[in-house]
């Protein structure tokens, strides 16, 4: 799948952008599969909301016993997640998910972090404050632009807590904001599958999951280029989005 000339410059206007039935429903069904198993494990150290903070990360979550190499080799990163969930879906993640970061991002692009961002029910507490995903890192590591992908697993709104986006106040000069989001955020309506593009200067934020029902979003980002802390070691994953594999998605 490929972005349109248009979305891209929406993008870089805005700095998101929501691009509808992103996922099939075979490749939805994968992900939840996957998000199921390890927020079980998850539940068999503690709970979801107080000792995970509603955040999984796949390769830090302890389910897999992780080698550097998986952090930064493309085929052994998809060997790990292979070891929980078919080969399809970790080249969906960095074949469909990162050919589009990549247009966005406009150069050689790596898959920086993915985690499964769960809000149990009725964890109305489970709330984001407004932030910018660019803030996570030092001044130094902002030299690598950051797209992080969205991607609801079922249909989210104001209740079960979707996110709240408020697109660039500025588009010539995005960056670090202080002041109050302004009169034009507002609450991403999103049906399960659809993407929602943010750059890592986007604020946002998501309120709590009031209903009787578990909310589940996936969100990989990626990063411009590796993204190192001192002594050359990584932030988090420097996996190399490549040429789309022979199978990219489910047959």
């Amino acid at each position: 799948m490929f972005l349109s000339p248009h979305q891209i410059q929406f993008y870089r206007i805005n700095g998101y952008l929501i691009v509808d039935g992103f996922l099939t429903h075979d490749e939805v069904q994968l992900y939840q599969d996957d998000a199921q198993q390890l927020t079980n494990h998850c539940y068999e150290q503690g709970d979801i909301l107080a000792d995970w903070g509603c955040v999984i990360e796949p390769l830090g979550c302890g389910y897999y016993e992780v080698e550097d190499l998986a952090k930064t080799d493309r085929p052994a990163y998809i060997a790990l997640r292979a070891q929980s969930a078919p080969p399809a879906l970790a080249l969906c993640t960095l074949d469909k998910f990162g050919a589009c970061a990549q247009q966005l991002l406009g150069e050689k692009a790596y898959l920086l972090n993915e985690q499964y961002i769960v809000k149990p029910p009725h964890s109305d507490s489970a709330r984001f404050a407004w932030h910018q995903d660019v803030l996570y890192f030092s001044e130094s590591q902002r030299q690598h632009r950051v797209v992080s992908v969205w991607t609801p697993l079922s249909s989210v709104e104001e209740a079960n807590g979707t996110v709240w986006v408020e697109p660039f106040p500025d588009p010539m000069r995005p960056g670090v904001y202080q002041a109050e989001p302004g009169g034009n955020a507002f609450a991403a309506r999103m049906d399960a599958g659809s993407a929602l593009f943010m750059d890592g200067r986007l604020r946002h934020c998501s309120s709590g999951n009031q209903t009787a029902l578990f909310r589940v979003v996936y969100m990989p980002q990626f990063s411009l280029g590796r993204i190192t802390r001192d002594k050359d070691s990584h932030a988090a994953l420097a996996i190399p989005v490549e040429e789309q594999s022979l199978v990219s998605s489910i047959d």
